[in-house]
């Protein structure tokens, strides 16, 4: 939004302010990574942007490829041709470190080298006093908090560094980490963690404790490494590395794209500095080498990946401007060889996974990773050597109290693009083979591996031998304590909304696209985020869990006395809110050769009853609701309708006059219903919703067949207030829910109700009767005594509703419940 917001979160107030004061930001390094931390900086904030490396011809290319994507957005009419000068002018390309002065944040994204880090570190405590800047950030990708901060001389410096890590490609990624470590201070973590969140609009991995490459860059190092020491030819890189398929993409491909240096860097770092008990130390440290021969041959000759001068790395790479594997890596000759194909005789199961999915309507689903782990072939054995460790490993991560199973699940789901997330994978063979049947399954790959002692120590689940002697596998704990799942998962889609607290053997709320901020006890005003901006929060089957098991947090909070209004919004410029996603009405994958796969009439019908039945629970619930966004499409525009107010961000953007024939720059529609161009319905509820908000059939079918501005919204009577800036139309609807909040329960309960009902005189007066009987309406003597003593400090009202009975309004009796069974925080 490029201002943050502390949704009443007072814990974060003095973060958002020093956040909001940024003027100035440096990027030290001028590669891959670092451009894209330039692009999203310059996007996202208003700030100057310092480019800084010690290399002329590293600058001149950064610049090149910066000032060619406003070039290309400009000529795709995504951005004006000032805004685009604007960010030209915010860039300052430079070699001397004197312009870090005036930086707030300093941000290192240099080579993965700890000398030249510490290089870097010095003339950085050589150039700046301490005081004069927020935070240091360092993109490493294995190195600790801690064994940066040593760098520095002052306790200052090291109290301001945090190592904030971000994937590639930086900008259109929405994972990053942020790593507090020893010496980093809380207010420095507190910052880091809402520009993170709120400016540079990713999804966080906030983790207070050190620990070697995060969660995510381990996995993605360690799913490279594993097979790496198996790789004897092309065939293996394609094939071996293919079992990563299964979920997201092979790592050699990806390696090849972002670049070989930081994997090899990492590789080196990590087999010196992993602790003892890491159970996947081996992959970095095999008689002295941290990678093996082959891949220390590419880097000797340049092999980096696309990007090399030759454009080779594992693949040689198609030219183009969408380069794509040519030829593969072949160790055995030393040359680039064809790719082979992946042999459905000895590898069945999973061309049968993928059958399986197609038929079922799913997309590399959880059902079939466990048919090929317990798969006879070929693939049912790669799969068992290369995941099941890494999958042990990610519960060493929970086990140890370095991550928790929703930060690992995110992690391997936002960052690594996994269509199942890795705890889901775990959580799934449980729930297929029981956790004995789990252990076994281990077991078997380790009698498979017999012959391999680094894998039998990366599959030891008793603790027996390597690095993780002693220690028993937490399946065992599990099993001991009667936990079967690490997740919990939604009632509607069974998609992950709740994690496993390992401590207290209780679950809470984890949602990985969605925040909720508790309402603070003055406030009492909760928050629901939606927060999947680069997909346009999209309204899929995730996003519907999610919300059903946040809007019901509120509502139990509700019960308690603890909150009185809810503001929903949407994170990301623009605060875009997209309806229903068009993925999952294919069945499966679309694929353009075979053409749409209908759902069936149960199917879509479940799609509307689920969403609209969660609307209907927030419309008719007791709670105050404020719908505070921007440009809003379908299905998002439709959930609006439900809710009491809606304040509206204006939009301007390029927009096509199809009459004249071309693009001009202007207000854009903030309310799009384009369902019948698609020969779809408005399937959430907006037609009948827009007539119960007093709209006329003539403003419905304008809306539906032109679209309507945020101006035009306000001028029917649509929208309750209309905004230029993100930031001042949450201000505005936070405070009308403070507002709103206040009112009785009992009231606000019996003012839905007669809204719903319609004119009934009769029942007006009875109910009028009912509200002044305390012992149906317990809130009215407070009530009352506000009213009729103004010249006294009116009594606090108890807004509890535990043991009252709400007219027109149940609380639902499963609360917060999901798959776990039980309610979550």
């Amino acid at each position: 939004m490029k201002q943050a917001f502390s949704y009443g979160d007072k814990t974060i107030d003095p973060a958002v302010k020093r956040v909001n004061a940024i003027k100035r930001v440096a990027v030290i390094g001028a590669g891959t990574m670092g451009q894209g931390i330039v692009i999203d900086l310059l996007l996202k904030t208003e700030a100057e942007v310092v480019v800084l490396d010690i290399n002329d011809t590293s600058l001149d290319r950064a610049k090149a490829i910066i000032s060619g994507r406003w070039k290309g957005d400009v000529q795709g009419f995504r951005m004006r041709p000032e805004d685009a000068e604007s960010f030209e002018k915010r860039t300052i390309y430079t070699t001397d470190y004197a312009q870090l002065t005036g930086c707030n944040i300093i941000w290192e994204a240099a080579t993965e080298s700890v000398e030249v880090k510490s290089k870097i570190f010095s003339i950085i405590e050589e150039t700046i006093a301490p005081d004069a800047i927020d935070a240091i950030f360092s993109n490493t990708s294995s190195h600790t908090t801690e064994e940066l901060a040593v760098l520095f001389t002052s306790e200052v410096f090291r109290s301001k560094l945090l190592t904030v890590h971000g994937y590639f490609p930086f900008e259109a990624n929405r994972l990053i980490d942020v790593m507090k470590g020893k010496y980093a201070s809380r207010e420095t973590f507190d910052f880091g963690i809402v520009f993170a969140d709120q400016v540079l609009e990713k999804t966080v991995i906030a983790m207070p404790r050190d620990h070697h490459g995060y969660i995510t860059d381990p996995i993605f190092q360690g799913m490279g490494a594993i097979v790496s020491w198996d790789v004897q030819s092309g065939d293996d890189i394609v094939i071996r590395g293919g079992v990563w398929d299964l979920f997201t993409a092979n790592p050699f491909t990806v390696l090849d794209q972002t670049g070989h240096m930081p994997y090899t860097e990492s590789s080196r770092h990590l087999g010196a500095a992993l602790p003892e008990h890491d159970r996947l130390r081996s992959l970095y440290d095999r008689d002295g080498k941290a990678i093996p021969d082959w891949i220390a041959e590419l880097e000797s000759r340049g092999c980096g990946g696309v990007n090399s001068p030759e454009g080779s790395g594992f693949y040689k790479w198609s030219e183009g401007k969408r380069p794509k594997p040519a030829q593969v890596f072949d160790p055995k000759s030393g040359d680039y060889v064809d790719i082979c194909g992946i042999s459905r005789d000895e590898y069945w199961s999973w061309y049968e996974a993928v059958e399986r999915d197609r038929r079922a309507g799913k997309i590399k689903s959880a059902d079939s990773l466990v048919y090929v782990a317990n798969a006879d072939d070929l693939g049912g054995r790669c799969f068992r050597r290369y995941v099941l460790p890494i999958a042990l490993y990610m519960l060493d991560l929970i086990q140890d109290g370095y991550a928790t199973p929703g930060q690992i699940n995110i992690c391997t789901r936002a960052g690594l693009r996994f269509k199942v997330g890795l705890i889901e994978m775990i959580d799934a063979l449980i729930a297929e083979f029981t956790i004995d049947g789990l252990l076994q399954l281990v077991r078997r790959a380790a009698d498979e591996n017999a012959d391999d002692p680094y894998a039998a120590e990366m599959l030891d689940t008793d603790g027996l031998i390597g690095p993780r002697k002693g220690k028993p596998c937490l399946l065992h704990e599990m099993k001991k304590r009667g936990i079967d799942q690490l997740l919990g998962y939604g009632t509607a889609y069974c998609t992950p909304v709740a994690e496993l607290d390992l401590k207290s053997g209780k679950y809470a709320a984890c949602y990985p696209d969605m925040k909720f901020v508790e309402p603070n006890p003055k406030d009492r005003v909760a928050s629901i985020i939606f927060n999947s901006p680069m997909r346009g929060n999209v309204f899929n089957r995730a996003a519907v869990d999610q919300l059903g098991h946040a809007y019901r947090r509120a509502i139990d909070l509700h019960r308690e006395g603890k909150c009185g209004a809810v503001v929903f919004s949407a994170a990301g410029t623009g605060m875009r809110m997209l309806g229903a996603d068009a993925r999952e009405f294919n069945r499966g994958w679309f694929e353009r050769d075979r053409g749409y796969a209908p759902l069936t009439e149960t199917e879509a019908a479940a799609s509307s009853k689920n969403a609209v039945g969660l609307f209907r629970l927030i419309q008719t619930s007791p709670l105050a609701t404020i719908a505070v966004f921007g440009e809003k499409w379908g299905g998002g525009a439709e959930f609006t309708y439900f809710s009491d107010l809606r304040f509206d961000v204006r939009q301007y953007g390029y927009v096509y006059d199809t009459l004249e024939r071309v693009s001009n720059w202007q207000q854009k529609n903030t309310y799009n219903q384009p369902e019948l161009d698609y020969a779809i319905l408005p399937g959430f509820g907006g037609a009948g919703e827009l007539q119960r908000l007093g709209m006329g059939d003539s403003i419905i079918f304008e809306l539906f067949d032109c679209g309507m501005t945020a101006d035009r919204a306000y001028q029917v009577g649509l929208s309750n207030g209309i905004f230029d800036e993100e930031v001042d139309a949450l201000r505005r609807g936070y405070e009308q829910a403070r507002q709103m909040a206040k009112d009785a329960p009992y009231s606000r309960a019996l003012f839905k109700k007669e809204l719903q009902r319609g004119i009934d005189d009769e029942a007006l007066a009875h109910e009028t009767g009912e509200t002044f009987n305390p012992d149906k309406n317990p809130f009215i003597r407070s009530g009352l005594v506000k009213l009729l003593d103004r010249g006294a400090r009116p009594p606090k009202m108890d807004y509890s509703c535990i043991g009252t009975e709400l007219p027109g309004w149940t609380y639902p009796e499963d609360s917060t419940q999901c798959t776990c069974g039980e309610s979550c925080s």
